[in-house]
């Protein structure tokens, strides 16, 4: 049974009953749920880590005994990193109108929406049950209020998986035009069930906007062409973009230095006291061997699903959110199952092939010398959980291949010439697959405790089923899923 701990004195009530209430959702045996926003370098996307965490004795009595302790109290973590609902919305901005440097963009449109961003509600919300783990000239904040908790020696599987004296460790991979603001009470609440989750902010131009290396510029939503210069195959060199991405920041949470690995590098700019105060408390109980787990959202999703494919030594088991696995081109007479990698396929030929895609650079498997050459691998092989929603399973040709995908989890193709019944008993289906029904796609984000209720199914059009039930419903299998691998 998951206990439920009350919420920090940080914490105030969502507003009234005009939004869904997610504290229901991030539920656990930690107290609370530090979040440390941790910003890129030039090898590294920036990060935001989730993990177990519990207030001091002294924090918490000095709490209602000390104004000046009063002060000094670590908020909760907003939704957006630094507070900054008008980089979110200056990202969705350019996604529909594509001109960010334009005249209109930077003297009218990027004002009114500074503007708009300090009168939204979601800029004052906050997650639930979380501690937000800041840099402040007291240090006290960070050595008293936000301890990791390390890891039990046994218990009922929470966060342990099959190592209960290791934390799991969940890399997140967000959906496109995303940034992994939008997927934080999922992340959250996985925390406070004991798992360490790093959410990716990638910067391969899949975000809405992600900030670069330096924090100097901001990389936007790169607009791909339909026309002249088209070329289908553009978006499968950026999800090797983002792979390239996605094992990095495992690397640089685990710790792994340079040497044979081609994805870690030596990281020494995390120097900041409340970062590596963070850090020194997390690594040494990570679960650094195959534990960790590759989840993601939509393209996120693929994302995932091609990282554990390509380096399944690195990875447990997968959870794929609605995943994006199929592209169709059928106004130019290509379609394809993606990332074909996840399939054990090709890429596709091209006669669209363009020069200026060459910038993107490929990743190879152990098992495909050329994942560019178009021969075919094994495919994703590892446990994974598909979660689904209505909507995307009402695209006929998506949801077929993500059929695919999980009847060849299932259905690993190897030469075994023992009999049907057998193969069934050493193999036991390792992808689960689930539909919610009544659903779409924006279900499986947070926009549904950043809106009125009211608004929630006529402006937005989320379906009919409860917001909240849906997201319940999306934890608890995943969940589950998670305590069986």
């Amino acid at each position: 049974m998951i206990s439920t701990s009350p919420s920090p004195p940080c914490c105030p009530p969502v507003l009234g009953g005009l939004f869904h209430d997610p504290r229901r959702l991030v539920v656990g045996d930690a107290p609370f749920v530090g979040v440390l926003d941790v910003p890129g370098t030039v090898q590294r996307p920036p990060v935001r880590l989730y993990y177990p965490a519990e207030l001091s004795s002294f924090s918490s009595s000095s709490y209602s005994s000390s104004r000046w302790w009063r002060r000094k109290v670590p908020r909760r973590a907003g939704y957006f990193v630094n507070d900054r609902l008008a980089y979110f919305l200056q990202g969705f901005a350019h996604v529909s109108i594509a001109r960010h440097n334009s005249r209109t963009h930077v003297w009218i449109l990027r004002p009114l929406l500074w503007l708009l961003s300090y009168l939204l509600p979601v800029r004052y919300m906050g997650i639930p049950g979380t501690v937000h783990v800041r840099g402040m000239d007291d240090a006290i904040i960070v050595r008293y209020a936000a301890n990791v908790i390390p890891p039990r020696d046994s218990g009922d599987g929470e966060g342990g998986g099959n190592n209960e004296s290791r934390r799991r460790l969940v890399l997140f991979s967000h959906g496109l035009t995303g940034t992994g603001e939008e997927n934080s009470i999922f992340c959250a609440s996985l925390a406070r069930r004991g798992y360490v989750v790093v959410s990716v902010h990638h910067r391969d131009g899949s975000s809405c906007r992600a900030p670069s290396h330096d924090g100097s510029d901001c990389i936007y939503y790169e607009h791909f062409p339909t026309g002249e210069g088209f070329d289908p195959r553009r978006r499968l060199r950026q999800v090797h973009v983002r792979v390239r991405e996605f094992l990095t920041c495992r690397s640089w949470i685990v710790g792994e230095g340079g040497g044979g690995d081609s994805f870690a590098h030596s990281y020494t700019n995390d120097n900041a006291e409340h970062m590596r105060v963070v850090l020194d408390q997390i690594r040494p109980h990570l679960d650094d061997g195959d534990g960790t787990i590759a989840a993601g959202f939509s393209y996120g999703a693929a994302t995932a699903a091609l990282a554990a494919t390509l380096m399944p030594e690195k990875f447990n088991c997968v959870v794929l959110l609605d995943p994006w696995l199929h592209i169709d081109y059928t106004s130019r007479g290509v379609e394809f199952d993606f990332p074909p990698e996840a399939f054990g396929s090709g890429w596709p030929s091209s006669s669209y092939a363009s020069s200026s895609s060459s910038s993107f650079e490929v990743i190879s498997s152990a098992n495909d010398d050329d994942a560019d050459r178009g021969g075919g691998g094994v495919g994703l092989s590892i446990p994974s959980v598909f979660i689904n929603s209505s909507q995307f399973c009402g695209y006929e040709k998506l949801y077929a291949a993500t059929r695919r995908l999980a009847d060849r989890i299932n259905n690993p193709r190897v030469v075994d010439d023992r009999d049907d019944d057998e193969k069934k008993d050493d193999h036991p289906p390792r992808a689960e697959m689930h539909v919610i029904p009544n659903t779409t796609h924006s279900n499986f984000c947070d926009i549904v405790f950043w809106i009125p209720r009211r608004l929630i199914g006529k402006a937005f059009g989320l379906g009919d089923a409860n917001p909240y039930d849906v997201y319940e419903e999306i934890l608890d299998k995943t969940v589950h899923f998670l305590r069986r691998h």
